[in-house]
């Protein structure tokens, strides 16, 4: 297994190799995973500006011929990222770069109490590893697999049995597709796109259909937040699903999310989960408004 390391921010140096991928922001002890060097960035730079915003409002340029990776616009910028309403983050750098960058946020602001550190490994394989051989293979047709039926999901299911069923389909999920309905050709209307059986029903209010499982997700979650305002706001901060991530927060605790989504009452939500981890979230703030997954979701 590779052995992380710590880079120490608030030290004078901080090397680190090519190989090197960060793997948390340790931000006061709180340890908040990423997947690269980018959302590091984008993280680290959000939380400093909770912290010293009138620095990092001093360090923003209006000028798109400077090299300065906070503007007020994306003018010429390549993988911006919003920080603020009008403040956005050039997230096309180097690993040096980024961390130059961090730290002449930290120098311009005149602190020397900010616990920030990054925790790095290297692969545990190289991308060599993984490059295609180079010597000429036969053709040779692979030998056919026996024909397995394909699970179903029904909403009578018990959570593990909906869980394992959505694991089951991963391999099977088709390629998303229109629809085409005989009455738009007949009127020469554009052709609708109908997205499947994903729907709800909250209130005697039918809700959908939804492209996919993500975008239920955040109606439904909108829907409980505006009819059961108490029994969501108590939950805040509470609920940690299967992959131990924490799905909805209040205030500037959302920063630590990597897809927030505003709701009413100053909460936030967090859509990065896979479907199945999505279906167990639902019926997780179903139950704590007093209702049952089963008479909740249903199909066309």
């Amino acid at each position: 297994m590779p052995t992380a390391r710590i880079i120490d921010l608030a030290a004078k140096s901080q090397e680190i190799t090519e190989n090197e991928l960060p793997v948390a922001l340790l931000y006061f002890g709180e340890r908040v995973p990423v997947r690269d060097w980018q959302e590091l960035f984008f993280i680290a730079v959000k939380c400093l500006y909770t912290e010293f915003p009138e620095t990092i409002n001093s360090l923003c340029s209006t000028d798109p011929t400077r090299t300065l990776f906070l503007r007020t616009n994306t003018i010429d910028m390549i993988r911006p990222k919003k920080i603020a309403s009008i403040i956005y983050l050039e997230t096309d750098r180097s690993p040096k770069q980024i961390l130059k960058a961090i730290k002449f946020i930290l120098t311009r602001a005149d602190v020397r109490s900010v616990q920030m550190r990054i925790e790095v490994c290297e692969p545990l394989y190289p991308e060599s590893y993984f490059a295609k051989p180079t010597v000429k293979v036969l053709d040779v047709p692979p030998p056919k697999r026996p024909r397995t039926p394909k699970p179903v999901l029904h909403l009578n299911q018990t959570i593990e049995e909906m869980l394992a069923t959505l694991d089951a389909m991963e391999p099977y999920a088709p390629k998303s597709a229109p629809v085409v309905l005989p009455h738009a050709t007949a009127y020469g209307r554009a052709e609708p796109q109908v997205y499947g059986n994903l729907f709800f029903m909250l209130e005697g209010e039918r809700h959908g259909p939804f492209e996919n499982e993500k975008t239920r997700y955040v109606a439904l979650m909108q829907c409980l937040a505006e009819l059961y305002p108490y029994e969501i706001l108590k939950e805040a901060g509470r609920h940690i699903n299967s992959m131990h991530r924490l799905t909805l927060m209040k205030g500037a605790s959302y920063l630590y999310f990597r897809e927030p989504v505003e709701l009413p009452n100053n909460l936030f939500l967090d859509k990065d989960f896979p479907d199945r981890v999505l279906v167990e979230n639902e019926r997780y703030y179903l139950a704590r408004c007093g209702l049952y997954f089963e008479n909740v979701m249903f199909g066309a």
